[in-house]
């Protein structure tokens, strides 16, 4: 992993809980099959927040290092709260060097 400016900002602790889908059922759902966990460098910002018939729903976008495995099916816990993945996280490469420089994914939270 090459060292960019970004690294500097993403040096929060987070647990991601990584979750691996199993073999495919009758029903075409893919179960969980095994779930790591692992400590995880990060950086927040939050891009929303809303109430709606009493329920809060704030939604952030994570940044966390380019070697980072998460996806959607993943969630997170960061300073007592649980977060989960929305959508698919991705990666942002350099527009000079093209090399990847991190990993962005939005997560929500309801309270």
């Amino acid at each position: 992993m090459r060292d960019h400016p970004i690294h500097q900002m993403i040096k929060d602790e987070c647990t991601l809980h990584h979750a691996e889908p199993g073999v495919m059922d009758e029903y075409g759902d893919r179960p969980i099959a095994t779930v790591t966990t692992t400590d995880e460098r990060c950086y927040w910002a939050q891009s929303t927040a809303s109430e709606a018939d009493e329920i809060e729903r704030e939604r952030w976008r994570v940044y966390f290092l380019p070697d980072t495995v998460i996806d959607a099916n993943d969630f997170i816990e960061y300073r007592g709260n649980e977060f989960y993945v929305w959508g698919n996280p991705w990666t942002v490469n350099d527009p000079v060097t093209d090399h990847p420089t991190h990993i962005e994914a939005a997560v929500v939270r309801r309270i």
